[in-house]
């Protein structure tokens, strides 16, 4: 699940909650989906420890939504399991966790 708070209309920022898994991915999609595209969003990705094939899937297509659309992003203290995981599913390009 993620949680946005806004900082004006220039900066959102975003707090993904702890479980990426298949059972939270479509709603952390739709939250990330509904900020506005003009938007700079911080991804607090701090607190994530379970993570799945899901749960990256729905980063990256949100992730790749918003560079289409010129939406400026960027993570703010990615937690380890977040990293890890998106390397081994070689990910971690397209989610920006190089």
């Amino acid at each position: 699940m993620a949680t946005q708070r806004g900082k004006g209309k220039r900066e959102k920022r975003v707090v993904l909650g702890e479980d990426l898994r298949i059972g939270h991915a479509r709603e952390t999609f739709e939250s990330l989906a509904a900020i506005a595209p003009k938007a700079t969003v911080v991804i607090d990705a701090s607190a994530v420890s379970r993570v799945d094939a899901a749960g990256l899937q729905a980063l990256a297509a949100c992730l790749v939504q918003w560079s289409t659309a010129g939406t400026v992003w960027r993570w703010d203290n990615p937690a380890h399991a977040l990293s890890a995981a998106a390397r081994t599913a070689g990910l971690a390009t397209v989610l920006g966790l190089e």
